[in-house]
């Protein structure tokens, strides 16, 4: 990586760079004051999945690839070309970097840095609403196509998914899912941040038990949905949380129209299913297991035979 001192006030001035058309001109004086200039060779990791990052960033040239490590396997699930900014979910939702962004050739970019960036969104309304709309759709893109049952689907109904998709976040200790309540009108499909699974032991009201942890890409209230069942768990964030909410009623006709869709369904609920009962017959006495087990699961073997497993 190559720092150098060529910035073209032209390009800050809302025509290069589509995502600044709404700002206004002491806004993108403040930003080219601000700027700095990078050169990257090709195969560059500008930016690491899980880094700290200080900067927005302009492509000016060059050709950038967004991979995604998820469940022990890594995707590129985006391109970034020229014209393009990256780093504004990080900037939006103070977080970390949420995938790798890796040069595919030689590079120039802009960057400024956030100190200044915020500034601007809060004197500018559409700058921010639009900012956040972009970390928002490829936030969910990101985390569909890591996804085990949603990338399924074919590309038509992703799209579709993306310009429905409401989205919710979460502060530190809240519930989104409660273990015990019914409220099976959503899969939630989280996008940032992280989140504990947890049920409350058979017999000790005081304790909990440690399930797992959901990050990017993952899904949760699906099991509901398929059962019919209370939620069997509770789902709490650990860290402020922004998650995709898709209502059940899609996700049950795309199971009944696409083949591969359902089946990736079905056995990821079975999956999760028996870790669970796994889980619980590790620690809990064989009375205390099958209580909790005969009250909030389906059998296992009926499960498989419904769903042709």
């Amino acid at each position: 990586m190559k720092e150098v001192n060529q910035i073209k006030s032209e390009d800050f001035q809302g025509g290069v760079f589509p995502d600044l058309a709404v700002l206004y001109p002491e806004e993108l004086e403040a930003m080219y004051a601000a700027a700095s200039v990078q050169m990257f060779d090709a195969d560059y990791c500008v930016l690491e999945e899980g880094q700290r990052v200080e900067h927005l960033y302009l492509v000016k040239a060059g050709l950038l690839r967004v991979i995604k490590q998820h469940a022990g396997n890594t995707y590129e699930v985006a391109s970034i070309v020229p014209g393009q900014m990256f780093g504004e979910a990080s900037m939006i939702y103070h977080g970390v970097a949420g995938a790798e962004v890796r040069t595919m050739e030689p590079a120039i970019l802009y960057s400024i840095p956030f100190t200044v960036m915020y500034d601007i969104l809060e004197g500018n309304e559409r700058f921010l609403r639009a900012t956040t709309q972009l970390a928002e759709k490829r936030s969910a893109a990101t985390a569909i196509a890591v996804n085990p049952i949603f990338s399924t689907l074919p590309m038509a109904v992703r799209e579709v998914l993306l310009f429905n998709a409401r989205f919710l976040t979460l502060a530190e200790g809240e519930v989104l899912l409660a273990e015990g309540e019914n409220d099976d009108h959503h899969i939630f499909l989280v996008l940032a941040g992280r989140l504990s699974v947890e049920l409350q032991h058979p017999t000790k009201k005081q304790e909990r038990i440690y399930l797992s942890q959901l990050s990017s890409g993952d899904e949760a209230g699906e099991i509901s949905i398929v059962t019919g069942l209370p939620h069997m768990a509770t789902v709490t964030a650990l860290e402020p949380v922004r998650v995709m909410a898709i209502a059940s009623n899609s996700v049950v006709a795309w199971a009944r129209r696409y083949t591969d869709f359902a089946y990736a369904l079905y056995g990821l609920v079975y999956r999760k299913l028996k870790q669970t009962q796994d889980i619980l017959k590790g620690i809990l006495s064989k009375e205390e297991a099958k209580v909790l087990t005969l009250n909030t699961m389906p059998s296992l073997e009926e499960f498989k035979r419904q769903h042709h497993l």
